[in-house]
């Protein structure tokens, strides 16, 4: 039963243990207060005080029994400030009752009781609950003090007589160890919290050097890499820089013009020809006649596997340009194959010198003109 109702008082809603432990303090202060008050209440039928006003004083510190039934199952479903504000008003409603039954002149020790809900608000609430627990507190010493002085009979009935110093030494005894067993505890939460604090500060610390650390490695590690990275982009752009070149190179040689003579230059083609390589064909050629003595270009085209409309349109383009530099541009090699698809396509032919093989070409210093089969007689 005794593990049970431990495991009970134990079961707090609260993640943070700061805030655990002031909720289990809390619930347990709310707890005494209510065991306390029902006995409490029945000592004041002893009390050498008329029926009525025994039975009265009883009827108020029972109307704080249910504050602090409310306090506690707030407190237990995790709302932990109204638990503390309805266990400050709670307290306050029984120390206010004590004090109307004691008075003011007579018996200052009640008002040593208004501390213990101060103390609470000021240690485990907000600014806000402080002050409006010392507004109740001052409200009802006020209105006692009010009551006493207006010769009320029901305040300060219980006052103590002269002489009694046991009973205001013993009543002063009792609030001021109760007051000191709770700030006690208070504090020794708020003194742990604070240790916890540090220890998870200091925690922090070193979890931040490391991580400072780890920064700093991987921060080495990234620049490391970067320069790897750009490494590697220099040699790449270098390697694309030579690898461009090289292609100018491949270009110009898949293109070779070649001097045979003084005034001739051939020009062998090999491979298919597309618009890259004709616009090649057409620099090198126009290009190397400018610079030379050359006045004939002979393209031996017995390397072409395919003329297209296209590669002919090209070929006459070449033509038509060394002509206007003062060359003339012949064509050798032109297979039955080549013939056919020229014809096909429509290529006019009859202004380009054609020979059937290199050697013609070189041997004859007179070309002759293109014309049709169908023309020859």
């Amino acid at each position: 039963m005794l593990n049970a109702v431990t495991r009970w008082l134990r079961t707090l809603p609260y993640a943070d243990p700061t805030t655990y432990r002031q909720a289990s303090l809390l619930q347990t202060m709310l707890i005494v207060v209510a065991v306390l008050s029902l006995p409490s209440s029945f000592v004041t039928l002893l009390a050498p005080v008329p029926l009525t006003v025994a039975l009265i004083v009883m009827g108020i510190i029972w109307t704080s029994l249910p504050l602090n039934i409310a306090g506690i199952a707030l407190v237990r479903r995790g709302r932990f400030e109204s638990g503390l504000a309805i266990g400050c008003f709670g307290l306050i409603l029984v120390t206010g009752t004590l004090l109307l039954t004691t008075g003011v002149r007579t018996s200052g020790s009640s008002l040593l009781t208004f501390a213990l809900p101060i103390v609470l608000a000021g240690l485990m609430g907000t600014g806000r609950l402080v002050i409006w627990t010392i507004v109740l507190s001052s409200i009802s010493v006020a209105v006692t003090i009010a009551l006493e002085e207006a010769g009320v009979p029901f305040v300060g009935i219980a006052a103590s007589r002269a002489g009694n110093i046991g009973g205001d030494l013993g009543g002063f005894i009792v609030l001021t160890t109760i007051l000191g067993i709770f700030t006690t505890a208070f504090g020794r939460t708020l003194r742990t919290a604070l240790q916890e604090a540090r220890e998870r500060n200091q925690r922090l610390e070193e979890l931040q050097a490391t991580l400072e650390t780890r920064i700093a490695g991987r921060t080495a590690e990234l620049q490391s890499a970067l320069a790897e990275v750009k490494e590697r982009a220099a040699t790449q752009e270098r390697l694309l820089e030579e690898n461009r070149q090289q292609r100018t190179i491949i270009q110009g040689l898949s293109v070779p013009v070649l001097p045979v003579s003084i005034d001739t230059l051939i020009v062998p083609l090999v491979g298919a020809l597309d618009s890259e390589r004709l616009h090649i064909l057409q620099d090198q050629a126009l290009h190397t006649l400018e610079r030379s003595m050359a006045r004939r270009l002979i393209l031996d085209i017995s390397g072409v596997p395919v003329v297209d409309q296209q590669v002919a349109q090209g070929l006459i383009d070449v033509v038509r340009q060394t002509r206007l530099l003062g060359a003339e541009t012949v064509l050798v090699g032109v297979r039955p194959e080549v013939a056919q698809a020229l014809v096909s396509i429509g290529v006019d032919l009859r202004q380009v010198h054609t020979y059937r093989d290199l050697e013609a070409a070189l041997h004859d210093e007179r070309p002759r003109t293109y014309t049709p089969r169908s023309d020859r007689r």
